[in-house]
């Protein structure tokens, strides 16, 4: 009997030691995941795409040091980016792939898709949001605490102001800025990017580093409206731009760049930097012109934000982390948003069968080693509202949609139009100089990449086209005076020749992928503004409004047919209510 007793004892045992053996090994293996998501950042705002106009040595040295992602292709605005971000999916499956959501809209990813951080809290993960939503907000379960995050402090709609955190649409105006579930009153004179920033370095200073860390900063920056920091006093660094926005919005970029300078310190001070994946993008490219317009620059790339040309979806984005067996490059492969939840599942020790069925692919040895096989096709995507869909196969992208163009399809932010007579420090300088380039020295003992080697990447992330690109279509050869057309990205990455005529193989093969997408896509909806959501019915705060049903997806769908079919009664009923 004592011998029973002692072996059951030892089974215990070794089982317990087995376990916390396999949780040591989880934890130790699995990367601290820092994600960077800019809002409306423009191709030409980073230093390493070669322009000089804004200084950004943080984010420039995360490239040099890690991965030029010179091929990053998102979603043409942020709803549908983010939507891609968090699931692995193409929009298109969910309606999800048109119009921004907007303040009072009752609609929001589905309920019964998984996201990214859930994915991960189920592996171990700490899970921490900071800054953007705008996913969804009109039921309580559509909000970032029961959708996967241990913590939030941000906002749920598309922008705020970067002091007040007040949001207006239409003739709706309220405060928007949240902790968990409850509105953060107490917070009122912060500059957004700065209070972002706090937040995380206080998450990284308070983490329990046996335990992996997934951390989001969703930056307001560098979004609409144009307000600098009130201590701001690096007007000296901006004379070279004539253009008095223009200097704005290169100081909200300056002070996104320190963010990441400071988060990058704050992961060496704790000891999490030799263990973290840090990846900075934008979710769609710089709105330069339009309602809502930041000045931001996408030279010499072709369109803006809301565009399928390459300004609107060819995003700025690097990667780095120790875990990277080769580096400081540039990568030229394709990579699309939703590649981001099947590779930082496998990186963080998931099993990729737990994911199912998505359009994202697991692109970890691809970035790493640069083996396996690299993404071919992709979509951009099918917007039935604007009548606008795309796709990329290899070299060549195809986009079909009306002959007529808008303002938003040409070139902005010549760099002609800036100063190249003002001294400026020397670049490299800057970049060797930077908090980033200090603490990968500092706290992993270097080294970082050399000044020579700087030059030579920079080069290479630089987009070149031919000089005479202008504001405006003067010549039939910038245009695309047709339903359908066929651009060679490689030789042609300005989008200034349509060659459809040349390549109608080709043209088949791209039409044949979008054929196959449009044959899963759920139509797009955007719903009328349900005016229960006034904050002035909620202490002038935005809130969910909305109670759902016990359906997963009732409450969307019971929504959706009530607010288009009776759009007129459910407007003087909230008046009533």
């Amino acid at each position: 009997m004592f011998l029973n007793k002692f072996r059951q004892v030892l089974i215990i045992i070794l089982i317990i030691k087995f376990c916390v053996k396999c949780t040591a090994g989880v934890y130790k293996t699995a990367p601290h995941i820092i994600i960077f998501m800019a809002d409306d950042l423009g191709w030409n705002d980073v230093g390493f795409h070669g322009s000089n106009q804004i200084p950004t040595p943080n984010i420039d040295a995360l490239g040099y040091n890690g991965i030029i992602l010179n091929k990053h292709y998102v979603l043409p605005s942020s709803t549908p980016s983010r939507i891609a971000f968090f699931t692995g999916l193409y929009p298109i499956r969910m309606g999800m792939q048109g119009e921004d959501i907007k303040g009072g809209e009752p609609r929001g990813l589905p309920l019964d898709i998984k996201i990214l951080p859930e994915r991960l809290r189920s592996l171990g993960y700490t899970t921490k949001l900071i800054g953007k939503w705008h996913i969804g907000y009109h039921t309580a379960q559509h909000t970032p605490l029961h959708r996967g995050f241990d913590s939030f402090l941000g906002f749920y709609n598309s922008h705020v102001s970067y002091y007040g955190y007040r949001y207006s649409y239409e003739n709706m105006t309220g405060y928007d800025l949240h902790r968990g579930d409850d509105p953060a009153y107490g917070i009122s004179d912060k500059y957004a990017t700065n209070l972002f920033t706090q937040e995380a370095i206080r998450i990284i200073e308070h983490h329990e580093i046996s335990r992996p860390l997934y951390l989001q900063l969703s930056h307001l920056a560098v979004h609409a409206p144009l307000e600098n920091p009130q201590d701001y006093y690096k007007d000296r660094e901006f004379k070279h731009i004539r253009d008095p926005n223009r200097r704005k919005y290169a100081r909200m970029v300056v002070e996104l760049d320190e963010s990441v300078g400071s988060v990058v310190h704050a992961l060496g001070e704790k000891g999490m930097l030799s263990d973290s994946l840090i990846l900075f993008i934008t979710d769609n490219g710089a709105p330069s012109v339009g309602r809502l317009s930041n000045w931001g620059s996408n030279y010499p790339l072709r369109g803006t934000k809301n565009t399928l040309y390459e300004g609107g979806v060819r995003g700025v984005a690097v990667l780095w982390s120790p875990k990277l067996q080769k580096s400081a490059r540039v990568s030229n492969q394709l990579i699309h948003i939703t590649d981001w939840l099947p590779t930082l599942y496998s990186v963080a020790g998931g099993d990729l069968k737990d994911l199912g069925e998505i359009d994202g692919i697991d692109q970890w040895n691809a970035l790493s080693m640069e083996t396996g096989k690299e993404r071919e096709s992709l979509l951009l995507n099918i917007d039935y509202g604007k009548k606008i869909e795309g796709a990329i196969y290899k070299r060549f992208k195809l986009l079909r949609g009306p002959a007529e163009h808008s303002l938003y399809d040409v070139y902005y932010g010549d760099p002609e139009k800036y100063d190249k007579s003002v001294e400026l420090p020397p670049y490299t300088d800057t970049i060797v100089k930077s908090s980033v380039s200090d603490s990968i020295t500092y706290y992993l003992g270097g080294p970082v990449t050399q000044p020579s080697t700087i030059v030579h990447l920079r080069q290479e992330a630089t987009v070149n086209c031919q000089s005479n690109l202008s504001y405006q279509f003067k010549t039939s050869s910038t245009a695309c005076n047709a339903t359908q057309c066929l651009y060679d990205l490689e030789n042609d990455p300005c989008e200034t020749k349509n060659i459809a005529n040349q390549y109608p193989r080709i043209v088949k093969e791209l039409d044949e992928i979008l054929e196959k997408y449009g044959r899963f896509s759920i139509n797009q909806y955007r719903m009328p503004i349900d005016w229960r959501a006034d904050p002035r019915r909620t202490n002038d705060t935005w809130e969910p409004w909305l109670v759902p049903s016990n359906s997963h997806s009732a409450p969307t769908i019971t929504i959706n047919f009530l607010y288009f079919i009776f759009p007129i009664t459910t407007m003087l009923l909230a008046n009533v209510l």
